[in-house]
């Protein structure tokens, strides 16, 4: 049996997974150049790779993956990973954010000051006072209305300081802070703390609200680069409810106060898609189990086998979503089903027939894991299969009752003409050419793609 492993999980790397490198070198260089304050935003739809793309941005800047602590390749850089949506329990969601400030600047700044300890706990003991100014904050201090911060300053200081600190100073103090870890002298415009918000799009809007607020307030610095991962989308969304506004223009203006350049994640190709889910199958275990007289070099091969025959109907039919998190599940799906003797026998058919097989192969797992209800109606009754393929050649602009499993699901092509879609959107159905292209389907030629007829 093989070594290799079964599926994909789900966690982001910072591989470069849609060759994107250039997109990544462009943000890359905006962060090092810009001018501080500076809010960055890398726009996509959710599972397109933006916490993947935050992680390469990382990797470039400082020659190291976020909590890999070592010296950066660059001086100038020093960088803080932030898990937003890890945080929504939190009252207060900048205090966490000002937290993880502290503890993984304290982490830099031992790889730069090795044995200096007092610069260390002067720096720690500076950014422990301002969070514990902010801890002093009631549940509504980070609400639109800002008005109690002076009054809870003064009164932490009270209770903590022998010298009562102005509130106003507050910023100034942490600003101090921040060049002092970051060992910047006076005139030096190039040192700076980048600042990496991950899944912002993913709290509640309430708390993206609350954290977007608390950031606008207290890390609107002068050597401060905050770089967000969201979907642009989701979070203006989010926004207008928090803001109890049905203006969505309103919250884009709001974002863009915070976040003044947003780019947005490339879209890849048909041979980009494909190259990403050919990686991922290579990596994974897909020999027939009722094949157990194969020599491993015939595993190997027939491997190769399969996985040229699967990239000839990728690029042949350009049927996959721009979703690297749809794309890793589709290729668990597809070793499985190659592992349960869905492709067999090919050395007694033609190669046409062969053809026909793979891009079953294909439809079918897509069907599978992106189109939930079409392929119940599949497994319950075969025969489907022909309003499938009336579906494909011609979508009706109101479904019938004959094509009720089919209702939500979203056709690409109208008439033979293409239709604008959201291209990661999984839901969108993107088989109409592949199914065109076989033209017609037998229930015995199906059912070995089906779980419920093995």
């Amino acid at each position: 049996m093989s070594n290799l492993p079964l599926s994909h999980n789900d966690t982001a790397k910072a591989d470069d997974v849609f060759q994107q490198q250039a997109f990544i070198d462009q943000v890359c260089e905006l962060i090092k150049n810009c001018q501080p304050p500076k809010g960055i935003g890398i726009n996509g739809y959710w599972g397109t790779g933006k916490t993947s793309a935050l992680m390469q941005i990382h990797k470039t800047l400082t020659g190291a993956a976020p909590h890999d602590y070592k010296k950066s390749n660059d001086q100038n850089i020093v960088p803080v990973w932030f898990e937003a949506w890890r945080y929504q329990s939190e009252t207060i969601p900048i205090v966490a954010l000002l937290q993880e400030i502290r503890a993984q600047l304290g982490m830099w700044q031992k790889l730069v000051h090795k044995g200096k300890k007092l610069t260390e706990i002067a720096v720690m003991g500076v950014l422990g006072a301002f969070d514990a100014t902010l801890k002093t904050a009631s549940g509504g201090i980070m609400a639109p209305n800002l008005g109690k911060i002076p009054e809870l300053g003064k009164q932490w200081e009270t209770e903590h300081r022998e010298t009562p600190l102005a509130s106003q100073d507050l910023l100034k103090l942490l600003e101090q802070a921040i060049d002092q870890a970051l060992n910047k002298k006076e005139g030096d415009t190039a040192k700076r703390l980048v600042i990496f918000i991950d899944d912002l799009d993913r709290c509640l809007p309430k708390v993206a609200l609350q954290l977007l607020e608390g950031i606008k307030v207290y890390l609107n610095l002068s050597n401060c680069v905050l770089v967000f991962g969201m979907d642009q989308r989701q979070i203006e969304e989010a926004l207008s409810k928090a803001l109890e506004t049905k203006d969505t223009h309103q919250a884009r203006e709001y974002l863009e106060k915070i976040c003044q350049d947003i780019h947005h994640l490339p879209i890849p190709n048909k041979q980009v898609k494909a190259a990403y889910l050919l990686g991922l199958l290579k990596e994974l275990d897909v020999d027939d189990r009722s094949q157990t007289t194969l020599t491993d070099t015939q595993k190997a091969a027939l491997k190769n086998s399969h996985l040229t025959a699967i990239e000839n109907v990728l690029l042949a039919y350009d049927c996959l979503p721009a979703n690297p998190r749809k794309i890793k599940a589709l290729s668990n799906r597809l070793a499985l089903q190659l592992r349960k003797h869905c492709i067999h026998s090919l050395v007694l058919i033609s190669q046409e027939q062969q053809n026909r097989l793979y891009m079953l192969l294909v439809a079918m797992a897509i069907i599978y894991n992106f189109h939930r209800q079409l392929n119940e109606q599949l497994e319950k009754n075969p025969e489907y299969i022909n309003q499938v393929l009336i579906y494909a050649e011609n979508p009706p602009a109101s479904p019938t009752v004959i094509f009720e499993p089919m209702r939500d699901i979203i056709p690409s092509i109208d008439s033979q003409q293409k239709l604008p879609t959201n291209p990661s959107d999984s839901n969108v159905f993107r088989l109409h050419e592949l199914f065109l292209g076989l033209g017609s389907v037998t229930v015995d030629e199906l059912t070995c793609f089906l779980d419920s007829h093995l």
